[in-house]
């Protein structure tokens, strides 16, 4: 062959190439993700040939449908995980990848970029998904989204990002819609779930596949039952749970990322150090870092922050320091910092919590609040105005905290998202 002929083959070559490249935006960035992050994020558990049909993972939190695809709790998050898709997910290494959607462009030097939904996406009764399911109703502080297409949304931002936006993987955008029955919002994910497949002990969540997913949750209060009952997956912040299950042979107990931090929210200025604290605990607990980074440091962006005005109502009578009942370390904490300020340690329930930290009320003349923080989140501003205080407040970071997983070795393999959330790998 001449030596012309194979310069023009090589440049036909090159131009076919260049016919199947991807779209870029005007910047140039890259679409789409990068390669799978599940292998990078799996959890330490041993060989792993194959996958059983049921896997069962033990509970130690009530689930509560109502709250879904936005989970208040550690079970709500495994649960909630599974059956709701986000537009991307974000790995351990804080990678985004897909999930409703399949691939990204950005544009406009990075205010505004552009998801196009997977082909085939559909809700569990099989109505296709697209973009107003997703638009709809949604936005949040610094940025709004728009559906100019069926398969695609678009996202503008007040601040441009060179990242696909971290947003992009919050909860509160993971697409649901009613269901007739109204128990489990209808959902994108794999696994689906109804009030047919639950019940007061356990979740049913399968796939189309026949796969199924049993959330168990302990009846007896006594989380070594699930444990003895052969679970496949328990999450816990339980020291003493964590050390009985590594006497269990086929176990491996495994220490996740410190995920949450308990702060003192109060009306007094300045702030009051307590030391020792992550000893009052139960919980794997250490003491926050002094570097702090904490994402709630300036929510000025939010309209919070260093713009917020006004104080909470003063209360009469004794100092109160207020905790959510169903959060064991909330109440040993609020315990010793009732010791030390001579307070009085009350439990309210969730939602009197958030109701009282919102309006400034229930905490006694220089009393406050035992608030769990993520120490990760997607969105600060929607977790500043669903867990913080609208009135100026001083926050003192008490503990952190992390979980531990106990898996049984064998069944499944596991992996993190970037907030600590555990999942099922592909």
């Amino acid at each position: 062959m001449s030596v012309s002929r194979v310069s023009v083959l090589l440049l036909a070559l090159l131009a076919l190439l260049a016919a199947c490249a991807r779209p870029r935006g005007d910047t140039g960035a890259a679409t789409g993700p990068p390669v799978s992050g599940d292998e990078r994020c799996l959890l330490s558990t041993g060989n792993v040939s194959g996958r059983s049909a049921t896997i069962t993972v033990g509970l130690t939190d009530p689930v509560d449908p109502r709250h879904a695809p936005i989970p208040r709790n550690d079970a709500e998050r495994l649960v909630f995980r599974h059956l709701y898709e986000t537009p991307v997910r974000v790995d351990c290494e804080g990678h985004a990848l897909p999930a409703l959607a399949e691939s990204w462009v950005r544009d406009d030097g990075g205010r505004r970029w552009t998801l196009r939904l997977r082909d085939g996406a559909q809700f569990w009764d099989g109505a296709p998904v697209t973009s107003r399911d997703l638009v709809f109703g949604r936005g949040g502080a610094g940025y709004t989204l728009g559906a100019p297409e069926t398969r695609v949304v678009t996202m503008m931002l007040a601040r441009p990002t060179d990242e696909v936006p971290p947003v992009l993987g919050d909860p509160a955008l993971a697409v649901a819609k009613a269901a007739p029955d109204t128990s489990w919002p209808i959902g994108t994910g794999a696994y689906w779930a109804t009030s047919a497949t639950t019940t007061a002990q356990e979740i049913r969540a399968q796939t189309s596949r026949g796969d199924t997913l049993v959330f168990r949750l302990v009846a007896s209060g006594d989380a070594r039952d699930l444990l003895d009952a052969g679970v496949d997956l328990l999450v816990t912040r339980d020291r003493a749970l964590r050390e009985y299950a590594a006497t269990l042979k086929d176990r491996t107990v495994v220490a996740l990322p410190w995920d949450r931090t308990y702060v003192f929210v109060t009306s007094e200025a300045g702030g009051t150090r307590f030391d020792g604290l992550e000893q009052a605990v139960r919980a794997e607990a250490r003491r926050p870092p002094p570097e702090g980074g904490f994402w709630w440091l300036d929510l000025r962006p939010c309209g919070m922050g260093g713009t917020a005005s006004g104080s909470p109502p003063a209360s009469a009578g004794q100092r109160r320091i207020l905790y959510a009942r169903s959060d064991p370390t909330a109440r040993e904490l609020a315990g010793r910092l009732a010791a030390l300020t001579r307070a009085v340690a009350t439990a309210r329930s969730n939602d009197e919590l958030s109701a009282a930290v919102a309006a400034g009320k229930d905490g006694g003349g220089g009393g406050g609040y035992i608030v769990a923080l993520p120490r990760m989140t997607a969105d600060p501003c929607r977790a500043a105005q669903a867990l913080l205080p609208q009135w100026t407040a001083t926050i003192t970071a008490l503990v952190d905290t992390r979980p531990t997983a106990i898996v049984r070795r064998g069944v499944a393999r596991w992996a993190l998202d970037h907030d600590g959330t555990i999942h099922l790998a592909p």
